[in-house]
């Protein structure tokens, strides 16, 4: 087998892997920040991206359940994301890029708790309206 036989069969390997990855603005409106408060059902630290499962009451006492991705872990450490920073039981208030379907989803951006911590997730780009 030639070298460029190799190379060639190499790139088509990692050429689908590349291509099944996808920005987060294919689901998500990164032009909008929404607010949503409410209690975490539960969190989850994992690949490829975490996700906080959020009940929350809409005006007039309808309970809506949000699922809320997050970035990596890997990325998520680096910003102080532990495993054990968000609990089932906490009372938060989250905001995030709104999923482009209408669903109750988003991407985090910040989650806020009722004793003035806060972590980081997503930033918004410069001059998005929050």
């Amino acid at each position: 087998m030639t070298n460029k036989l190799k190379l060639g069969l190499t790139a088509c390997l990692f050429a689908g892997s590349a291509a099944a990855h996808h920005s987060f603005a294919v689901h998500y409106d990164g032009e909008r920040v929404v607010t949503v408060a409410g209690v975490v059902e539960e969190f989850r630290f994992r690949n490829p991206h975490g996700m906080i499962t959020l009940r929350a009451s809409e005006e007039g006492g309808e309970v809506v359940v949000w699922k809320i991705e997050t970035n990596s872990p890997n990325i998520l450490r680096r910003r102080g994301w532990m495993p054990e920073s968000i609990a089932a039981g906490d009372e938060v208030t989250i905001e995030g890029f709104p999923s482009r379907d209408g669903s109750a989803s988003m991407r985090v951006y910040r989650v806020q708790f009722s004793d003035g911590r806060e972590l980081i997730g997503q930033r918004p780009a410069a001059g998005i309206e929050r």
